[in-house]
């Protein structure tokens, strides 16, 4: 692992079937939409070894909805948890999710928000690039990731939590993560389970 700027993070690793996965749909999420990667995928891409069935992203908003949908399409990928198009969007309008995987399959799938909290919308602006061998994603912020996944507070979100925090503890901003532990009211979660 190579920290190559403040938001540039260069990762040696062999790519598994979920990260060719996620780098085959954000080339064309990217071509559309801003966006994030955030929760357990990015433990997972930093070479945490479990399962996971989707990964989370917020993006702020389409340029050309139907466009992205039908690129979707022509790449091989739909909408599992909608069929029309209009009511796809309306359920992000809505604040609901939904999730997009490869034609005929259900997993991995991507599930795609728009951002509500503060939270979200704070690891929209502030993103880091992971470069692979075969290309780049955008996770949140590192420090967010670890405390949010705290205040999840499920066995795998600690877990998670946990695996970040011990990998990149000497790169992490010390006064960010203690902000975002205060502000989700998880620093007894935090000496707890990553002290």
């Amino acid at each position: 692992m190579e920290f190559v700027s403040a938001h540039t993070i260069k990762l040696d690793k062999v790519e598994n079937e979920l990260d060719r996965f996620v780098l085959d749909f954000v080339r064309i999420l990217e071509r559309h939409a801003k966006y994030v990667i955030v929760s357990g995928y990015v433990a997972i891409l930093f070479g945490r070894n479990r399962a996971s069935e989707d990964v989370d992203a917020f993006v702020a908003d389409f340029q050309d909805f139907p466009a992205f949908v039908a690129e979707l399409h022509d790449q091989g990928y739909w909408i599992l948890n909608e069929d029309s198009q209009q009511e796809a969007y309306r359920m992000l309008t809505d604040g609901l999710a939904i999730r997009i995987a490869k034609q005929g399959k259900w997993q991995p799938n991507f599930e795609i928000k728009f951002p509500k909290r503060d939270t979200d919308f704070y690891s929209l602006e502030h993103r880091v690039e992971v470069k692979l061998a075969s290309g780049s994603v955008l996770v949140g912020s590192l420090e967010l990731n670890i405390a949010f996944k705290l205040f999840l507070g499920s066995g795998k979100d600690i877990e998670d939590a946990r695996f970040l925090y011990r990998l990149l503890r000497e790169r992490l901003d010390a006064a960010k993560l203690g902000y975002f532990i205060g502000q989700l009211g998880v620093k007894k979660a935090y000496e707890e389970y990553l002290l």
